[in-house]
């Protein structure tokens, strides 16, 4: 794909000025995104007007990205590129970000461990339900559109 100058020194400039990305790190970028011609066509106009385009590659778009996965908007256009030219490279990148299990620890007095909460990326755990059989809580697997109970392992 043949990039316009204009698009690509404006795109290169709100990386570094916006997002604090070096240069090098923004023509990687710049490099990556598009590889998918109509992502990186979104980008620029998402820069440009504040405004997502609709965009979907395997059933993604970019706020699910963001909403469900804690992508900023420079790593949803990223993914999203992935998506459309390498989906299950993109697809494998996704789970294991699904799967990365964040803890909150929170401490007794005395030092000892007195509560720690799990929660996967993207999803707060104060907004998943529990599961019925359990009353664990559940997560949101975004491939399915359901919720999950690992205990359990069984859709709630």
């Amino acid at each position: 794909m043949t990039l316009r100058v204009e698009d690509y020194m404006y795109v290169l400039e709100q990386l570094q000025t916006q997002y604090g990305f070096t240069k090098e790190h923004a023509e990687d970028a710049i490099e990556r995104m598009s590889q998918s011609p109509d992502v990186f066509n979104g980008f620029v106009s998402f820069l440009r007007t504040g405004n997502h385009p609709d965009l979907s590659y395997s059933g993604y778009e970019v706020n699910d990205l963001m909403l469900n996965y804690g992508l900023s908007p420079v790593g949803a256009y990223l993914m999203l590129a992935l998506i459309a030219v390498d989906p299950n490279r993109a697809q494998g990148y996704l789970d294991e970000l699904r799967d990365d299990i964040m803890e909150t620890v929170e401490y007794n007095p005395d030092g000892s461990i007195k509560k720690i909460t799990f929660r996967t990326a993207g999803i707060a755990s104060s907004e998943a339900p529990t599961c019925p059989k359990c009353g664990k809580k559940a997560t949101w697997v975004e491939q399915y559109k359901r919720w999950y109970c690992y205990d359990c392992k069984d859709y709630l």
